[in-house]
């Protein structure tokens, strides 16, 4: 080996603390017979759900569970509609408020991958509208990416929205006697967006902000040249047979609207929520859909395979949008990638996001390794006594089925005689031609040639799925990760952070 020893060990020591988070994906066990090992957690879900909506006074919950690329749990409970005693169905339709975001920042991957935008570009480029003023020094234009990821040091709302704040608190408090004031327009948006102020130090720490993805939405509208809605609905849902999802919904759909209900206290009267009126939260918050449709986007999420689900994002760029995009705060187990949160349920890494409007609860968490989800809506809202009744519901179940799939694996088993090591050989490049790689075999090895250091010449060994270590290391740590492109062939690798194109003959 050309390296000495004492990089060696730095080199050991550095990657050790930079992926260990890779460490635990690739060592993750493969299931054993997983639908069997949560049977007992599926059975027992109509009689926990049923006492969450007696305990937390839910008008209605439905419920989607998927594993793999399969919903196994899919049921209704409760009323879509007190007065007319309709019940709900796997097929009623709620509004999802905030998961929302999640689609807004598919739109924006995928803008990404067509070259229609970068993840870095400043919003000015397409909202010369947006000029807020910093108090904190040497800030730095925003970025759609910052947008994204809750970094951009924005208000949670703006400030033309403060009414439809004010008048939806009051609203609460006063048991639904005063009237409500709804979202400002896009226009009137816009033409606020001189006037705002960061209130946080952009690219610290993810501040969540409903205000930062309805300017995300804008300019994505102006860059792509199309309708958001439009966008969503034809790139997105009708791609993944969301049939029941959308934002203008038709006369059929309508039907299968349930209600929206807000009960104040545990001995309140329950009270018919106001209609909602979008404006600019259609970015934010204006996606209708059933948990079946919701589950199809999980599965989505799952799938490894690029075929048809490259026209809508690569499996590079999926893995992107739940990459961690901000610094954890000291006690805090949660951050954001690109439209998810990430957080940790039940110890183990999870992406979710969550919907909250007056009269209705959404929620979607999923355990990403363990390809693992839950979908659980309802009609119900009560924001002053038990605000987070369907996350928290959601997030046990979550958990405990997680918990029944390791406890069934079987010791995990990598098999590196069975990797085939040509799939990954050929050149790689940084952008702007900043450094190449040259990878080759060498009998059971990756041979790494960095082209422009002579003395680095270095034997790789699998320890993971497209992963590699130094054949030196004695820990093992994953050090070189491949990811496949949009044909389904390695595209790119990554090392030390940095990511290099494969370049095609």
């Amino acid at each position: 080996m050309s390296i000495n020893n004492g990089r060696k060990f730095f080199l050991r020591l550095f990657f050790s603390l930079l992926f260990v988070g890779i460490i635990f994906s690739a060592l993750s066990a493969e299931p054993g017979n997983r639908h069997e090992a949560v049977k007992p957690v599926l059975e027992n879900l109509p009689e926990r759900v049923t006492a969450a909506i007696e305990r937390d006074r839910l008008v209605s919950v439905s419920m989607a569970v998927v594993l793999d690329t399969e919903i196994i749990f899919s049921q209704a409970f409760g009323l879509a509609d007190i007065a007319a005693k309709g019940p709900a169905s796997p097929e009623t339709i709620y509004p999802v408020g905030s998961i929302t975001k999640v689609f807004t920042a598919t739109m924006l991957a995928r803008l990404c991958e067509q070259g229609v935008v970068n993840l870095e570009d400043p919003v000015e480029k397409y909202l010369p509208e947006y000029r807020p003023h910093s108090p904190f020094p040497g800030t730095r234009p925003t970025t759609l990416r910052q947008l994204a990821a809750h970094t951009a040091g924005l208000p949670q709302d703006a400030p033309v929205n403060f009414w439809c704040d004010f008048t939806g608190f009051t609203w609460l408090v006063t048991g639904g006697r005063t009237p409500m004031t709804w979202y400002a327009d896009c226009e009137s948006l816009l033409q606020s967006l001189g006037q705002l102020e960061l209130v946080y130090p952009p690219e610290v720490h993810a501040h969540y902000s409903n205000l930062g993805m309805q300017i995300l939405g804008a300019a994505l509208v102006r860059a792509g040249g199309e309708s958001f809605t439009d966008y969503i609905e034809s790139q997105i849902l009708k791609p993944l047979e969301m049939n029941n999802s959308g934002f203008n919904l038709d006369s059929a759909q309508k039907a299968c609207l349930a209600r929206g209900y807000v009960c104040t206290g545990p001995d309140a009267p329950m009270l018919d929520a106001p209609p909602y009126e979008l404006g600019c939260a259609i970015y934010s918050g204006g996606l209708f859909s059933t948990t079946g449709d919701l589950a199809k986007f999980l599965m989505f999420q799952f799938r490894d395979e690029n075929n048809r689900d490259a026209q809508i994002l690569s499996i590079g760029a999926r893995r992107r949008m739940r990459t961690p995009q901000s610094i954890h705060l000291p006690g805090v187990h949660s951050s954001y990638g690109l439209g998810w949160g990430i957080v940790q349920i039940g110890g183990y890494e999870a992406i979710e996001h969550n919907g909250a409007l007056i009269g209705y609860h959404a929620h979607v968490s999923a355990i990403p390794d363990l390809k693992l989800g839950i979908i659980a809506f309802s009609n119900t809202k009560n924001f002053l006594w038990k605000p987070d009744a369907c996350k928290t519901l959601a997030r046990s179940i979550l958990a405990d089925l997680a918990n029944a799939i390791y406890a069934s694996s079987p010791e995990p088993v990598f098999e590196a005689n069975a990797v085939n090591l040509e799939l990954y050989t050929g050149n790689y490049a940084l952008p702007g031609e900043a450094a190449h790689f040259k990878v080759s075999t060498d009998h059971d090895r990756l041979l790494l040639k960095l082209m422009e250091v002579d003395d680095f010449t270095e034997l790789f060994e699998p320890v993971g799925r497209d992963m590699f270590c130094f054949t030196s290391d004695p820990q093992r740590t994953p050090v070189l990760h491949f990811e496949p492109g949009l044909d389904g062939r390695i595209g790119s690798l990554t090392f030390l952070q940095h990511t290099f194109q494969r370049q095609r003959k």
